[in-house]
């Protein structure tokens, strides 16, 4: 991806990045995105579970809430996705940051039209958050047409975007050297606690493993 005026970095280029396969490992392994948009009230940013398929990136929300009404008719959207891999601590309060990996998209969205497209779409963003929830034993069961119509699906093609990483440690200055106080960096991981079934499950079921959903918690950076 080359580019645009919008994903030109005005501080430290060099922690962007335009490498698709880079943009795509972020956004899987994301569990929320963030989408901005213009209404007449002013600017709104909300947050939405996703997935990608391809270079497309499916985004789902109520089908007459203002999201997808508003991207719906075409409006312009920034989609962005962070993770925070840890804090990073100088020896000077003011070069204290984080390390982070951020993507951002710009771009529009189409509405998924047929319900039933639309149903699969949504059972695509289940299986993506929890790998194998609607297959196996005890799956649950997936959408139907009637949920579909009031759960609606987008697509947004990934055409313009870039992406930022901080690593590494603080930028102290030589002044700071002599400084007594620990500097380096704390890695933050999320992690997938124990299963909690609620009043109905009880323990009628197993609780489940899904082993590739908490390994996507776990991944070390």
């Amino acid at each position: 991806m080359s580019r645009s005026a919008r994903t030109t970095a005005q501080r430290y280029p060099e922690r962007v990045t335009y490498d698709r396969d880079d943009v795509y490992a972020i956004l899987d392994e994301a569990l929320t995105v963030h989408v901005g948009f213009n209404t007449d009230l002013g600017p709104v940013v909300i947050p939405t579970l996703h997935m990608r398929v391809g270079d497309q990136l499916l985004l789902h929300g109520s089908a007459f809430g203002r999201f997808i009404t508003t991207a719906a008719a075409g409006a312009p959207l920034c989609v962005t996705a962070t993770l925070i891999d840890g804090v990073i601590l100088g020896r000077a309060s003011s070069h204290h940051s984080a390390a982070y990996r951020s993507v951002m998209i710009f771009g529009q969205a189409e509405p998924v039209e047929d319900v039933q497209e639309r149903a699969d779409a949504l059972a695509q963003v289940v299986e993506s958050v929890i790998p194998g929830r609607l297959s196996g034993p005890y799956a649950a069961r997936r959408p139907s047409v009637e949920e579909a119509k009031y759960t609606a699906c987008l697509t947004m093609a990934i055409e313009e975007f870039s992406m930022k990483v901080r690593a590494g440690f603080a930028r102290d200055e030589p002044k700071d050297d002599e400084v007594e106080s620990w500097a380096g960096w704390i890695p933050l991981d999320t992690v997938a606690g124990m299963p909690v079934p609620d009043a109905i499950t009880g323990d009628r079921f197993p609780a489940p493993a899904y082993d590739s959903a908490i390994h996507r918690f776990r991944q070390d950076h």
